[in-house]
């Protein structure tokens, strides 16, 4: 039997093999979720939804800035530690296990640190089977269901654009494609998820807001460099500095393009 047969053996748990997984690289670098009954308090995820509580959270994440720090920025910040809590695990049990974690609002808890920000997911379980392996079906669940509504209310609670909440969870979605697909026991596996990427219209007639959320460019180093597509603006806050994939930054800009 191989690997991959092993890890996602019916005999197995789905939450023990989605855990297995992050005991060995690449992903023994990443937190995985917790299932079960969470330990300690913990937020219920649909409560994010509400003005108050979101508000309460993005509050106490700029107040670690101090007085007048950029709310934008703080807002952005915070949707950064979410989405990637949210996103990696989901994507790396959709195409590694092609399991379906529960992530919808309400169906799930969250652990939250002391500066307001996601810590860590309380699932109630290890996920299902894939109800579709269609690109637009089998990333709706994670997209739709969870991400679409909390990007509308940070959005409407900050001021700041849907698309830089969408680009940073890009960052994260492309990041997991990229480690899925150089797993040694499952390659290729991201590929399904950047073909996902190269849709600039979903098969429904939408835009998709993930389209291509970075670049690789050929910049004269060794191999090409990672950059993002937007800015997270992160960098208004005090002490904090321009990303290292930011578009900002010259040197991630083609020479044609800095004179």
């Amino acid at each position: 039997m191989n690997e991959r047969t092993a890890l996602a053996s019916p005999l197995e748990a789905p939450a023990d093999a989605l855990l297995a997984l992050y005991r060995r690289p690449p992903l023994d670098a990443l937190k995985a979720p917790a299932f079960g009954t969470p330990e300690g308090p913990t937020l219920p995820a649909a409560a994010l939804l509400d003005r108050e509580v979101l508000g309460g959270l993005l509050d106490r994440l700029v107040a670690g800035f101090g007085a007048g720090a950029d709310r934008k920025a703080a807002a952005s910040l915070w949707s950064k530690y979410h989405l990637s809590a949210v996103s990696i695990p989901t994507l790396v049990a959709n195409l590694l296990l092609e399991l379906e974690l529960p992530v919808a609002p309400d169906g799930m808890r969250l652990s939250v640190g002391e500066k307001g920000e996601t810590a860590r997911l309380w699932l109630p379980h290890g996920g299902r089977p894939l109800p579709s392996r269609a690109p637009e079906a089998r990333f709706r669940h994670l997209l739709d269901d969870h991400c679409a509504p909390l990007i509308e209310a940070l959005a409407a609670l900050s001021g700041l654009s849907p698309k830089v909440f969408w680009s940073n969870l890009g960052h994260y979605v492309e990041y997991a494609a990229r480690t899925c697909s150089r797993h040694p026991a499952f390659g290729g596996a991201g590929e399904p998820l950047l073909r996902f990427l190269e849709m600039r219209v979903l098969p429904d007639g939408r835009r998709n807001p993930l389209y291509r959320p970075v670049r690789y460019l050929d910049l004269g180093g060794e191999a090409p460099a990672r950059v993002r597509r937007l800015c997270c603006v992160k960098y208004r806050l005090p002490g904090e500095a321009l990303c290292g994939g930011c578009p900002l930054k010259p040197e991630n800009r083609p020479a044609r393009r800095r004179h």
